[in-house]
């Protein structure tokens, strides 16, 4: 986990089964596995499932009021890694995406591909804090990056900004962040070459 603070950033904590920590990161707040929807200030996350989802496995919300969660679909099976993205807008409306993730490319992929890239590689144990070190990275390494329902779709290069914020724990002198921001890049790079 990454410290807060170094150079003014904030990092995001986590929802981790009923153990609740919410911080802002990069003007979003995140959850992990947890079977609540969480308020704070106009920022919602919809962790409990509607009729249709089930729980979600991770969450996020931002400022304008949207928020998005991903779940597991309905199809998903060893052979067959479809993850749910169900998106929020500020009015309470929704839209689904499904996310092949075999099909992701982190250096060519939306907010919300990488949403359930990252919840999948920390479900099924080949990351720690995958979805959280994505969300400080995709905030830019200046904070300055927001999204909402105009740009949650656009395509953009993760793996560099991983690798930038990667560089800047380490010329911050924190390890610890730095190493959880390695794995989360060796694991796309490790990925990439198969």
């Amino acid at each position: 986990m990454s410290i807060a603070g170094i150079n003014g950033y904030n990092y995001s904590n986590y929802y981790t089964g009923t153990k609740r920590n919410t911080a802002k990161a990069n003007g979003m707040n995140s959850g992990l596995l947890s079977n609540v929807s969480s308020t704070s200030s106009n920022i919602t996350l919809h962790m409990s499932g509607t009729e249709d989802s089930g729980n979600a496995l991770t969450a996020v919300g931002f400022p304008d009021g949207s928020s998005a969660s991903v779940y597991k679909s309905d199809a998903y099976d060893s052979a067959n890694l479809e993850y749910r993205v169900r998106y929020w807008d500020k009015e309470g409306n929704y839209t689904d995406t499904n996310v092949q993730i075999n099909d992701v490319d982190p250096r060519n992929a939306s907010y919300l591909e990488m949403l359930a890239y990252t919840t999948y590689s920390d479900v099924e144990g080949f990351t720690k804090n995958a979805f959280g070190d994505f969300m400080n990275a995709a905030g830019g390494v200046n904070g300055n990056i927001t999204y909402d329902s105009d740009s949650i779709n656009e395509k953009k290069d993760y793996v560099s900004m991983i690798k930038e914020f990667m560089q800047l724990q380490y010329d911050s002198n924190n390890l610890s962040g730095y190493l959880s921001y390695k794995e989360l890049y060796d694991y796309i790079n490790d990925r990439t070459e198969r």
